[in-house]
């Protein structure tokens, strides 16, 4: 009886090395990312339309699936502290990159991109906005600023406080905050607000808005969006190809035409 146990034993494992052996020399797939589940990238909201593009440019070209969650850059730095899935993360600025980096939680980050501060309005200028002085005419009842620790709401605060405009506009009840910068703009669009402060590449979202003027960069902190590839997905080496694929020269086309410049020294700066 016991000869016979180990007989189907040899059986059985003679059979489990054969069948360990058939997938060799078969191709190997083209990502393991597929079945892992999607790259999960996290953006500031004002990126939201050239990263899904880009990503989408990855996707077809690499069979990797990647979503993309757009917001203010604080809530998502918040989230992915908080342990939201993420493996790469575009902050609107520098600070909260940091946060995410005071986290632990940062394999490496990158200066990517730059944008400009300005002020929209309905097409056609109605309200004769022509410099930020300008916003506290009669023509002018409500202006939309992104939240107070949102990127662009920072960089607007600064800018307003410089010129002495901040403290006199909050005062008559004329600013209104949304929480991230393209609320603000949402604002506008629905003209809740006659004026908004953004950055110039959202101005291109809707047609029947445009730039009024632009803030001088010396009156903020320098704009420059910051890319973080997660420590959790440092190993994982589609989410570090898509890390290299949105530094790569391939990509500059894309940024221009969303209106995008890059960061002076972002082809070298690494850390």
């Amino acid at each position: 009886m016991i000869a016979a146990f180990s007989s189907k034993r040899r059986i059985f494992l003679a059979l489990v090395v054969a069948f360990s052996g058939c997938g060799r020399g078969a191709p190997a797939p083209k990502s393991t990312s597929a079945a892992a589940g999607p790259i999960t990238v996290s953006a500031a909201a004002s990126t939201k339309e050239v990263v899904e593009q880009l990503c989408k440019d990855f996707s077809d070209s690499t069979d990797v699936k990647v979503q993309v969650n757009s917001g203010g850059s604080n809530t998502l730095a918040s989230q992915i502290v908080a342990g939201a899935p993420a493996d790469l993360f575009l902050s609107a600025n520098k600070k909260w990159a940091e946060e995410v980096a005071k986290a632990n939680l940062a394999e490496k980050t990158v200066r990517l991109l730059t944008n400009d501060l300005v002020i929209v309005v309905k097409k056609g200028n109605a309200v004769a906005v022509h410099q930020p002085s300008d916003l506290m005419t009669d023509k002018v009842k409500k202006v939309a600023l992104a939240g107070e620790k949102v990127p662009a709401g920072i960089y607007a605060d600064q800018s307003l406080t410089k010129l002495e405009l901040l403290k006199p506009l909050t005062e008559a009840n004329k600013i209104v905050r949304g929480e991230d910068v393209r609320t603000a703009l949402s604002y506008v669009e629905r003209g809740e607000a006659e004026a908004g402060i953004v950055y110039s590449t959202d101005v291109q979202v809707d047609a029947d808005l445009e730039q009024a003027c632009a803030f001088d960069p010396k009156l903020h902190d320098e704009i420059v969006y910051e890319l973080v590839l997660l420590k959790h997905a440092g190993g994982n080496a589609d989410a570090v190809k898509l890390f290299e694929a949105l530094q790569a020269s391939a990509a500059d086309a894309d940024y221009q035409k969303f209106g995008f410049s890059r960061a002076a020294d972002a082809a070298n700066a690494s850390k």
